[in-house]
């Protein structure tokens, strides 16, 4: 897998990482949950990753580049954890 980008300017998306090997695109958004976009091309997260980096919106370039592209998988899901969590006080 590549380093993990963090996006301390995005209001939606807080973490990106990318496994070249797998062409998974892994996008942890600020509620906590994560989705695992599947056949990713290596080229569309190398401008995604200099978009993050020439300060353009993670958001807008997900919203029109990845969500409705590829096929996703949610694999961390926050509510859910909550939901079966210790309930203890």
């Amino acid at each position: 897998m590549s380093k993990p980008i963090f996006t301390a300017r995005s209001t939606t998306i807080h973490r990106v990482d990318y496994n070249e090997a797998e062409k998974t695109l892994d996008i942890e958004f600020r509620s906590g949950n994560v989705y695992r976009y599947r056949d990713v091309p290596v080229r569309l997260w190398k401008v995604f990753q200099l978009y993050i980096e020439c300060e353009g919106s993670p958001g807008s370039f997900f919203n029109e580049y990845i969500k409705s592209q590829y096929t996703s998988e949610k694999i961390k899901d926050v509510s859910a954890e909550e939901d079966h969590g210790d309930t203890a006080a």
